[in-house]
């Protein structure tokens, strides 16, 4: 993507499409969206991830690069870059390991500037708001219990706000003016002149060491040192990559759904509109359309969310991806950086991983229909409502944390069927000796086979529903987060220009209902 993801909340939904085949010699920029290929790296000098994140868990060869995407955030000071990797194998496909991520970081310093520019800005402002809560006749009051429990100066300050009676009688220090709170430190609190003079004197040593480190500190800034320099590590270059499909222009627009079917998502905006509609009229509004309704405005209110009766243990997941994919068909990436993913199926176990429960997953879209106009009779205006994936369960909170900053992964995109008919994946399968329980003994032995069996003796290469990328919620650096730890300058930025690779969490969903 060209333009910066808001990081700090759930950004749009994005469609990645395949906008057709590049030349050999114009794909060279690593941070250029793109599908298939060979892997680019951010910089020429930097390490590269280990060779293992693009080798199959399961039967050790080489895995296929499916998609390579120039991903920023608004908040981070780094280009970001997701890698994709998946093991063209049918047998491998679904298992763990068979398909890997990696999310790639190199310093923007010209962005990142801006970032720490931004921010000091920001602070400035703070610093520039009055100190005194000042009421409308005029009255101020400020009492300092620093000397009661100093902990830092002006950090033990409090403002209060009060009339002329209230502030003179606390400022004429009847309240504080006994034994205990002496200023000379003889009251019995305190034990006497000696341990206030030790106590200052300790405090004035802190103050001086602080400023003395404080010091230091800008002056390596300036200079662009670091007490603990990023650690430089040896760059091994990945031996000749065979396995790779030709690569392809990957772009991105926003989704565009039809009047005609409404995501789920804006069906509580829908509601509220029709709630605040009966309030102002005083009457109950339904969504129906008048006489005067146009055809198409007709079909639109008309529309129950396809409230048809279905059999138990119907696949609410499946339905739900199908009606929504249907709209744009030629998607192969849905990108939405802490967002909810589009489930394949709510009935496998990457979905349980995510919090939703098999008898939550057997209902109906129309059970949740009914659920969502109690919750909108018993308060129509709630600042928050859940989203259909929530009402199931759903959570990222079960996921495996960030092992390098300990912070939730949240999702960021996720791979859709279409990219199997993008990419020619099943011309480029290089096959291993089939195993000893999919070989038949004879021409005979194999005519008698049909349906799935017959797939499982021929290699069609990769298959999957969705594949779902979660990634750090932090973006970290390392375990670094913020924009702090980069310093003022940039010079100071420097010792953080190479470029750092992570591997995150792919989680897959297969074509399970086809078996």
């Amino acid at each position: 993507m060209s333009s910066r993801q808001t990081g700090s909340k759930v950004s749009a939904v994005m469609l990645g499409y395949s906008d057709g085949p590049i030349d050999h010699a114009d794909d060279t920029d690593p941070l250029a969206c793109r599908l298939g290929g060979h892997p680019l790296w951010l910089d020429e000098t930097s390490a590269v991830p280990d060779h293992s994140s693009g080798i199959c868990a399961n039967c050790s060869q080489q895995m296929t690069l499916l998609v390579q995407a120039y991903v920023p955030l608004e908040d981070s000071a780094y280009d970001r870059v997701i890698y994709v990797w998946a093991c063209n194998r049918r047998a491998c496909a679904g298992r763990s390991g068979a398909a890997k991520v990696v999310r790639g970081h190199l310093l923007n310093k010209e962005y990142a500037l801006k970032l720490v520019k931004r921010k000091r800005s920001a602070y400035s402002k703070d610093k520039s708001k009055p100190a005194v809560a000042v009421k409308p006749n005029g009255a101020a009051l400020q009492l300092d219990f620093g000397s009661v429990w100093r902990t830092g100066g002006e950090e033990g300050r409090a403002e209060v706000s009060g009339d002329k009676d209230t502030a003179g009688f606390l400022s004429g220090g009847s309240l504080f003016s006994g034994p205990l709170f002496s200023g000379s430190g003889s009251g019995p609190l305190f034990g006497g002149q000696s341990a206030s003079a030790e106590q200052q004197k300790a405090e004035e040593a802190a103050k001086e060491q602080n400023m003395e480190e404080k010091e230091l500190a800008d002056k390596m800034d300036m200079l662009g040192m670091s007490e603990r320099p990023e650690e430089i590590k040896e760059r091994v270059e990945w031996p000749d990559i065979t396995a790779h499909v030709p690569s392809q222009y990957l772009e991105f627009d926003g989704e565009q759904l039809s009047d005609g079917q409404i995501e789920d998502r804006y069906r509580d905006q829908i509601k509220q509109a029709i709630d605040m509609a009966a309030e102002a009229t005083g009457k109950p509004q339904k969504a129906k359309a008048s006489a005067s309704t146009s055809a198409n405005d007709e079909e639109w209110s008309d529309e129950k969310y396809e409230h048809s009766t279905r059999p138990k243990g119907t696949d609410v997941g499946f339905e739900r991806f199908a009606r929504v994919v249907s709209q744009n068909p030629e998607q192969v990436i849905r990108y939405q950086f802490g967002g909810e993913p589009l489930l394949y199926t709510m009935q496998d176990p990457a979905a349980q991983q995510l919090g939703i429960k098999q008898s939550n997953a057997d209902e109906s879209d129309e059970s949740d229909d009914d659920e969502e106009e109690e919750l909108a009779e018993a308060d129509s205006r709630a600042a928050t409502k859940k989203s259909m994936l929530q009402r199931h369960g759903y959570s990222t909170k079960q996921l495996p944390r960030c092992e390098h900053c300990n912070g939730q992964r949240v999702f960021e995109c996720q791979l859709m069927p279409a990219l199997l008919t993008v990419l020619p994946l099943a011309e480029n399968v290089k096959p291993l000796v089939s195993d000893s329980k999919n070989n038949t003994s004879s021409a005979a032995d194999r005519e008698r086979l049909v349906g799935s069996q017959l797939l499982k003796t021929v290699d069609l290469g990769l298959e999957f529903g969705t594949m779902m990328i979660f990634v750090c919620e932090n973006d970290c650096h390392g375990g670094k987060t913020g924009t702090d730890y980069l310093g003022k300058s940039a010079a100071s930025m420097s010792r953080f220009g190479a470029a750092a690779y992570y591997e995150e969490l792919v989680l897959v969903q297969m074509e399970t209902h086809l078996d």
